[in-house]
């Protein structure tokens, strides 16, 4: 009696490796349907009915169907059979060990950076939202993180705010609301992973301020005179500050702020703060 061996390791998804004493063999499908092919180039597709003994076998190619074909020249279907085998072996470990990784909960490594190391916010000039990247590579990329999963750290809120703003693809960005004149670290942390801390400097700029005028106009007597006249003095009343107030909130804004549009309330300063209004951090009112 000659030795045998065979085996059969299934891979997933109706696939097997077949491993014999002289080929390797694949097959695909499940009960009722099979196709196998093996490194000798031998192709087999098997239909059936479960249950009923009832099925259809068709085998091709091979070794011995080459050489019928050949009409008694001699071929060989050794190279052929080997590429093959390289193949079939190449696609089973592939499979083994992504298999093997994903039950081991191997994952890609997360890295967790901001796009550049420092920013400015410079008030002067200033017309919109200052924008801050965050860039996230891992197991998932941005646009499939939910930006309450990344903690953002800023260690001087007082200078400056960071809100979430939107995401695309492997970015995350974030707003900076500045406050005042001063310098912010911030970090990002994202699946246990933490950023290097990035510097973020605040420069309010010089806030305009209302100066008042005071002409005074002298009237000097001739030298002959012995009674004075006492000199007339004009005092221009500077107008008054307008402030505008949104259709919600408890802030008043001067009309360079960005928050300002065409349905804010035009109001004195005075009554603004008489109503219980403050002013706004952005703009100073």
């Amino acid at each position: 009696m000659g030795l045998r061996f065979r085996k059969s390791i299934k891979l997933g998804g109706g696939a097997k490796l077949n491993i014999g004493k002289k080929s390797v063999g694949l097959s695909v499908g499940g009960k009722g349907a099979r196709y196998t092919v093996n490194s000798s180039g031998r192709r087999t597709k098997s239909v059936g009915i479960p249950g009923t003994g009832l099925s259809y076998v068709s085998t091709s190619g091979g070794r011995k169907s080459s050489s019928r074909r050949s009409h008694g020249r001699k071929t060989s279907s050794t190279s052929k059979g080997g590429c093959l085998l390289v193949i079939i072996i190449f696609c089973a470990i592939s499979v083994i060990v992504v298999g093997i990784s994903r039950l081991l909960g191997y994952k890609r490594p997360t890295t967790v950076e901001w796009q550049k190391n420092e920013y400015s916010v410079t008030m002067t000039g200033y017309d919109k939202d200052f924008e801050i990247d965050l860039k996230i590579k891992g197991e998932k990329r941005a646009k499939d993180i939910d930006p309450k999963d990344v903690k953002i750290v800023n260690n001087n809120s007082d200078v400056c705010q960071i809100t979430y703003l939107k995401k695309s693809t492997y970015y995350i960005t974030y707003t900076v609301i500045p406050l005042k004149d001063g310098f912010a670290d911030v970090t990002a942390t994202y699946d246990g992973v933490t950023s290097d801390p990035i510097t973020i400097t605040v420069d309010m700029g010089e806030k305009a301020t209302t100066t008042t005028t005071t002409t005074t106009t002298t009237t000097a007597e001739p030298e002959t005179t012995t009674e004075a006249i006492p000199a007339t003095t004009t005092t221009h009343v500077p107008a008054e500050t307008i402030v505008y107030i949104t259709a919600s909130g408890d802030k008043y804004h001067n009309k360079s702020c960005r928050y300002y549009d065409d349905t804010c309330t035009p109001m004195t300063l005075q009554d603004a703060q008489n109503a219980g209004y403050e002013p706004c951090k952005v703009c100073g009112g």
